[in-house]
């Protein structure tokens, strides 16, 4: 595909190498010269150093043969003036837009075209979600859901002391009792997809697939128990706190609202005084008391050393910080446990940041970039890729496939398969089973597929799979 990215900032510049990874022909726009010599030192793709909102630039970039334009520019102006432009010149090419200012939460407007963009992503919106789905599963660990499916992945730490450490993967799995799955884990920075003789070491990352209800099971073993999350604090109620917020306690389809949900054993006098709004504006807070009537709101500036001494918020089951403020965020979550808060959950940008959060023991933390890039990823796969899960920092990630029933790869035995280097097939869900499967297992028509695989095997697997 040929693919044009309007802005090499954080976003832009992981965008396009991840498609360079998978063979693309990527061409980068930029305006700011120095970044621009920065980026072309380090990615092998075309960079031109113009302004994006011209004409002559994008024809310049190939937009005559393109297949998508991306704009992810800091200015929610320029994204959508340049998808416009884009779009009116060449009708074909199909345009996504960053633009933080609308709001489609409770719409279909991220799926409808306007002013030419065929597709509108708002970073705080997609983030919140992510925040609100990793609630409801108790804020334990980041959660990844797959399709078709009641398995689900989230990222454990082995614990010390554990009696784990030293035990191979094998072992564990004959200990648990539980069925799981173990595709990567990470040690030392380094990632790893084991196998049964894999021993487990202290502070190794575990990425583990297993069913939502035998997760239970599977946190008391590694020593970090389910919790009931009754009282919920937010810290930094901008925009993304606010979207948060409006998950929490209201639901756009008729549904009780989430925080209902969790707390749904309290009376209506009790749930009133569940979720804690904590903002520094005072005007802010004004607007929360209005938007949000049911939760208590403060003024406080939690950088104010008076609001720590307080302990304002030493009585909450879950504390999340999502101030714009990433080294704030990590604080203040890693504050919200040391004076007792069960379970914390941090926005950060980056995946730097992310990574720090986990070697921090933050529960779950956030990356707005990463979320991002994965949404204009899923956007921008097609044919039978059902979806993609980025693995934060790792070379690899985990694709989702469906075999369609004209497939080559129909009744072909797994072991057959000319899949390439450190590429494994981890789950096969077939109607309602899911199953694990071995070298001699024949693929059938409709087989739902999940294949962990390094960022630079993607194309080779979507030619394998058929995906055109």
């Amino acid at each position: 595909m040929n693919i044009i990215i309007l802005g090499a900032g954080k976003v832009g510049y992981h965008l396009a190498r991840q498609l360079i990874h998978e063979d693309q022909h990527v061409t980068i726009i930029e305006r700011d010269s120095h970044r621009a010599k920065q980026v072309s030192n380090q990615l092998d793709c075309i960079i031109i150093n113009d302004e994006g909102n011209n004409l002559d630039v994008l024809r310049q970039a190939g937009l005559d043969k393109a297949d998508f334009f991306i704009s992810v520019t800091e200015s929610d102006e320029l994204n959508m003036i340049s998808c416009g432009l884009a779009s009116s010149y060449r009708n074909e090419v199909f345009t996504i837009a960053r633009v933080r200012n609308i709001d489609y939460s409770h719409s279909a407007m991220s799926s409808r075209s306007l002013m030419g963009i065929n597709q509108i992503i708002n970073p705080e919106i997609e983030a919140a979600r992510e925040i609100a789905k990793s609630v409801e599963h108790g804020a334990m660990s980041n959660v990844l859901q797959f399709n078709n499916t009641e398995l689900q992945m989230l990222n454990l730490a082995v614990p010390r002391e554990s009696s784990m450490i030293g035990q191979s993967l094998l072992q564990v799995n004959q200990t648990i009792g539980v069925t799981f799955l173990v595709p990567i884990l990470m040690r030392d920075r380094d990632y790893i997809i084991p196998d049964g003789n894999t021993k487990f070491r202290e502070g190794d990352l575990v990425y583990v697939i297993a069913r939502e209800s035998d997760f239970d099971v599977i946190f008391r073993f590694f020593r970090k128990p389910k919790v009931q999350i009754n009282k919920i604090a937010i810290v930094g109620c901008g925009h993304l706190g606010c979207y948060v917020a409006d998950y929490l306690v209201s639901n756009s389809e008729g549904e009780s609202s989430l925080i209902g949900k969790l707390i749904s054993r309290l009376t209506r006098q009790e749930q009133s005084g569940n979720l804690h709004l904590i903002d520094a504006d005072y005007e802010q807070c004004k607007y929360l008391s209005e938007r949000f009537p049911t939760a208590q709101v403060t003024h406080a500036d939690i950088t104010n050393e008076e609001v720590w001494e307080e302990e304002l918020l030493k009585n909450f089951d879950l504390v999340i910080s999502s101030t714009g403020n990433q080294e704030l965020n990590l604080i203040t979550s890693m504050y919200a446990k040391k004076v007792g808060v069960l379970r914390s959950i941090s926005l950060v940008q980056t995946r730097a940041y992310k990574n720090i959060a986990e070697s921090l023991g933050i529960d779950v933390s956030i990356s707005i970039n990463n979320v991002l890039v994965n949404t204009i990823l899923k956007i921008i796969r097609k044919g039978n890729i059902k979806s993609i899960h980025n693995i934060s920092g790792s070379p690899f990630e985990i694709i989702e496939f469906a075999l369609s029933q004209s497939s080559s790869l129909n009744y072909q035995q797994i072991k057959n398969l000319k899949l390439p280097k450190e590429t494994l097939i981890i789950l096969v869900t077939r109607g309602e089973e899911n199953l694990i499967p071995n070298g001699a297992m024949a693929l059938e028509p409709g087989d739902h597929i999940v294949v962990i695989a390094r960022k630079d095997s993607i194309k080779k697997l979507e030619t394998l799979f058929g995906v055109g």
